[in-house]
């Protein structure tokens, strides 16, 4: 390490520990300025790449820098603006990870999956492709339901499912209510209570999918969710509540 970064590197420490220990907001704003061109970097990269908007991205990268903030233990051999780089960088992949799964369906990703395998193993068992039909009592899902999936990824973008193909009118789009389990099995959700619990999800806020998702789908406690997000403790049970709430007056209504 240079005299220079060496110098800087401790300037920037110093800084770290006068707002642990005091408070000063001074201090965590020239930390911030000092690392406005990594994070800027960072945030920019993610931002080309993903298309999603700067400014959501950069909101996203702060917390991961004041994590750092937080985080980097005093007397380590590692340079603040490293930890930093690194803290910043594993926010905003925790962001798209965590997100994901709103704007893809979990439900049309595992049933296509499910599709696939069978249409692969079938074929080796049957010495020539199978049937439709095969394939539905194969996943337990109606014939329709099959194609309709099959037409969902081959002809159209998974994360607009309501959307129509390209160069059709609404009423040629998608019909997934022909999505629908051949016979109940149990210990599994049908296949359309899972479209309708999703659709329900899509109707929540940002923040209620991402809490919901990281509480149902990933068993993270109200407190590891709400060190994720930066949040109390109470107000993720809140978030909860009124999210599961919200979600049990719109599945009721669509039934």
């Amino acid at each position: 390490m240079t005299v220079v970064r060496q110098v800087e590197n401790d300037r920037v420490i110093w800084l770290v520990r006068a707002y642990r220990e005091k408070g000063d907001r001074r201090a965590v704003e020239r930390i911030f300025a000092i690392h406005g061109r990594i994070l800027n970097h960072i945030v920019r990269r993610y931002s080309s790449s993903s298309g999603e908007p700067y400014e959501d991205l950069l909101q996203v990268g702060y917390v991961g820098l004041i994590k750092a903030v937080n985080g980097y233990k005093m007397g380590s051999k590692a340079k603040f603006s490293s930890y930093a780089y690194s803290m910043i960088d594993g926010e905003l992949r925790h962001y798209f990870r965590d997100t994901a799964l709103v704007k893809e369906p979990r439900w049309a990703r595992s049933l296509y999956s499910r599709i696939s395998e069978s249409t692969m193993r079938l074929t080796s068992e049957l010495g020539r492709p199978p049937l439709v039909e095969e394939i539905a009592q194969d996943v337990n899902v109606t014939p329709e339901g099959v194609i309709e999936v099959m037409k969902l990824f081959l002809d159209t973008n998974v994360s607009s499912l309501d959307a129509p193909k390209p160069g059709s009118d609404s009423d040629e789009g998608l019909d997934l209510s022909a999505i629908k389990s051949l016979q109940y099995e149990a210990f599994s959700l049908p296949i359309e209570d899972r479209i309708l619990l999703e659709q329900g999800l899509e109707s929540l806020s940002e923040l209620q999918q991402k809490v919901v998702y990281l509480f149902f789908y990933k068993d993270f406690s109200q407190t590891e969710i709400g060190k994720r997000l930066g949040l109390p403790q109470r107000k993720i049970s809140r978030i909860i509540a009124s999210a599961t709430k919200s979600l049990k007056e719109k599945l009721s209504q669509r039934r």
